[in-house]
């Protein structure tokens, strides 16, 4: 089983990183390893590289990625929409739940919604 491994696009709220440290979760603001405004193919070919679950609110361009991807057979580790403005106890808790109750693997090659794991 793999640990499950984050990587947080640029607007998504970085106190997850905090709350990753306190349940045993790798989360990874993107800005640290790639510079503002790397492509989002590029964001995504590298959290697969890396072995990493994306959270993103851009759902209008990673939609149609994960699609091609499918088509193209291309592996990566799921994409997970994270609404913008969303509040943050309730990412906090929706976390907590995916490090309970879920493995990396549950999340390979999927594209879903955090509003499928808030408690």
């Amino acid at each position: 089983m793999t640990v499950l491994r984050l990587l947080l696009d640029e607007h998504v709220w970085h106190g997850l990183v905090k709350i990753g440290q306190e349940i045993g979760v790798d989360v990874l603001p993107v800005q640290t390893v790639l510079p503002e405004g790397t492509a989002d193919a590029d964001v995504l070919a590298f959290a697969a590289q890396d072995k990493r679950l994306l959270l993103t609110s851009n759902s209008e361009d990673f939609a149609p990625l994960a699609a091609l991807w499918f088509q193209e057979e291309r592996e990566h580790w799921g994409i997970l929409i994270v609404p913008g403005q969303t509040d943050k106890g309730l990412l906090s808790r929706s976390l907590r739940q995916i490090a309970a109750n879920y493995t990396a693997e549950s999340f390979r090659n999927g594209f879903r919604f955090i509003q499928d794991f808030t408690p």
